[in-house]
């Protein structure tokens, strides 16, 4: 059976507003028999809006949330990449570089963001492309990415499904040879280290590579300095890129090309299959599809309370704040009184539970996906094998895939 959301989800705009630079959100997801204008969510305005096309309309997010997370048998087996197959055509590819970026290690909507860095980078440098190592989030000690340990590195296919990439990226830049993450060493290859952050003028997270200041130039200009040749037909290079955190930014191009390629290689970064299938099957609970509910992404992770997000409490005092006004409106339209339920998406229990606590004295019932799963214990014991990051991730996801409408929100860390 096809995913068709028979929900419409509306942001309360007003509650990022307030919590601040940072990704919590809620929502409000409505049952088929919800309010045109409940709330009406901000249009997008700015320089980019003549050049992002159907990209950024509803259409195209729906797509994105429907293709990358739903099972595989559910979704096209051709995605259709032009933007990015016209990008790779202008590019004058050198047969014997290689880019290889070497310490992916942040949340996973963090690492999409740096995946795709990894992509455009290669693109921009006409480089071949070995994926990423990656590591992940420790889920006992939250700011323990074990960045650096061996132990933890290669699991880039644990998480992500690298024949989807590696097809699709291979046929729009058949010039490119993209190779798999655990591909053993290139042998006698010289290996140059590159710092985006030594480029003049890089700030963390703003965004710093485009069409006018080039990933390319600092590559042959960094190399040059160090004494390395890039075009040898003889000899192959292998660039290491170490930091790869919103390091291009696809927004500065007055074309658009640049943003819709980048939209374009979203489709081809998707978790694994079985990863796919315990988010559907979350996403077709009953207790979530049979009536309206609010969605809570609740954010715990302990390296950026205070920098990107609340701790805990200031969370849930805030959010069930703004959830009390929704739920008034809510409730006078209805006429029946009753509160909607609330949907937490997080990936620790002891979290969920506070946020339980705190809302049952206001009234209000809290499901989770342990709860909602019901009786499905292989589900149930899928969800427990998950680290914290995947927990939270795929919660978080659920909500997304229940909503149609969707609006441009103030930048969070990460473009995805």
């Amino acid at each position: 059976m096809k995913l068709v959301p028979t929900t419409r989800q509306i942001s309360i705009f007003s509650t990022v507003t307030v919590l601040g630079f940072g990704f919590l959100a809620i929502w409000l997801v409505l049952g088929n028999d919800s309010y045109n204008g409940f709330l009406r969510p901000p249009t997008f305005t700015g320089a980019l809006e003549k050049n992002l096309g159907d990209n950024e309309d509803s259409g195209w997010r729906d797509r994105y949330y429907r293709e990358v997370f739903t099972e595989s048998n559910r979704t096209t087996d051709t995605i259709l990449t032009p933007n990015l197959a016209e990008l790779c055509q202008a590019i004058t590819w050198r047969p014997n570089l290689y880019l290889n970026c070497t310490r992916i290690s942040a949340g996973l909507f963090n690492q999409v963001n740096e995946i795709k860095n990894c992509v455009r980078m290669a693109i921009d440098t006409g480089a071949n492309l070995i994926l990423p190592s990656s590591s992940e989030r420790d889920s006992e000690r939250l700011n323990n990415f074990h960045t650096g340990d061996i132990a933890w590195k290669r699991q880039f296919r644990q998480r992500w499904d690298e024949e989807h990439i590696m097809s699709h990226l291979g046929k729009a830049c058949p010039q490119m040879k993209v190779l798999p993450s655990d591909e053993p060493p290139i042998s006698n290859a010289t290996h140059i280290l590159i710092d985006p952050k030594g480029s003049p003028g890089f700030k963390e997270y703003l965004g710093h590579f485009d069409g006018t200041r080039t990933f390319r130039d600092y590559v042959d200009k960094t190399s040059s300095e160090k004494g390395a040749t890039l075009n040898s037909t003889i000899s192959p290079v292998v660039l290491e890129i170490e930091w790869t955190l919103l390091v291009i930014n696809p927004e500065n191009d007055p074309t658009g090309l640049d943003w819709r390629a980048w939209t374009e290689i979203s489709l081809l970064i998707r978790p694994t299959e079985s990863h796919r299938r315990l988010v559907q099957k979350l996403s077709e609970a009953e207790s979530l599809r049979k009536d309206s509910y609010i969605g809570v992404h609740l954010r715990v992770e302990h390296d950026a309370v205070g920098k990107w997000w609340d701790d805990l409490e200031l969370q849930v005092s805030k959010n069930l704040n703004s959830i009390d006004v929704m739920a008034k409106r809510f409730r006078e339209q209805r006429g029946d009184g009753k509160n909607p339920l609330i949907y937490v998406a997080c990936g620790d229990k002891k979290g969920i539970e506070r946020f339980r606590e705190l809302a049952a004295l206001r009234g209000y019932i809290v499901l989770d996906k342990w709860g909602v799963l019901g009786n499905d214990t292989e589900s149930l014991s899928e969800i427990d094998k998950l680290s914290f990051d995947e927990r939270g991730l795929y919660a978080r996801v659920v909500i997304l895939l229940h909503r149609r409408q969707y609006e441009k929100r103030p930048r969070t860390v990460s473009w995805n």
